[in-house]
């Protein structure tokens, strides 16, 4: 009679991936791409629209702001947004946030064009055959009437 094999028990993909992932990341760019995916989460809406990951150097994340007093906000934060992060994280990859002041590089939130404002003040041109110059004269007296005094 054959003695019965034993069966491993199976392996979780996920905890196998990690490890491959891991010895194929010398870099740490995995880290960076998922610190740059759980950011918005973490941070909160109004504080995403403000940042950007800029970089992951020695388990600090480099992170972009838009003006100084945003900056001097976070640093306040840091502690929690800090344990935030390493919990979504699942790991110790970030130790640290560094915020720098810098221009953000992503479009997602484009300026919208100005909308063409009613004129204030209704002001009664002569008649003028020229249709350029007539346009030239209601453009004038548009910005005019939004100039703030």
């Amino acid at each position: 009679m054959k003695p019965k094999k034993t069966r491993k028990q199976p392996e979780l993909l996920g905890k196998t991936l990690s490890g491959v992932l891991d010895a194929l990341d010398t870099r740490g760019q995995f880290a960076l791409f998922r610190l740059v995916r759980v950011w918005p989460q973490v941070a909160g809406e109004a504080i995403a629209r403000h940042t950007e990951v800029a970089s992951l150097k020695f388990h600090t994340a480099v992170v972009k702001v838009s003006t100084a007093m945003w900056i001097q906000e976070l640093n306040l934060m840091k502690r929690q947004i800090l344990t935030r992060l390493i919990e979504a994280m699942g790991d110790d990859s970030v130790r640290d946030l560094r915020f720098v002041k810098g221009t953000l590089s992503r479009q997602s939130h484009p300026r919208k064009a100005p909308s063409k404002r009613s004129v204030r003040h209704s002001i009664a041109l002569p008649e003028l055959k020229d249709p350029q110059l007539r346009q030239a004269f209601e453009d004038l007296i548009e910005a005019w009437g939004r100039a703030s005094r």
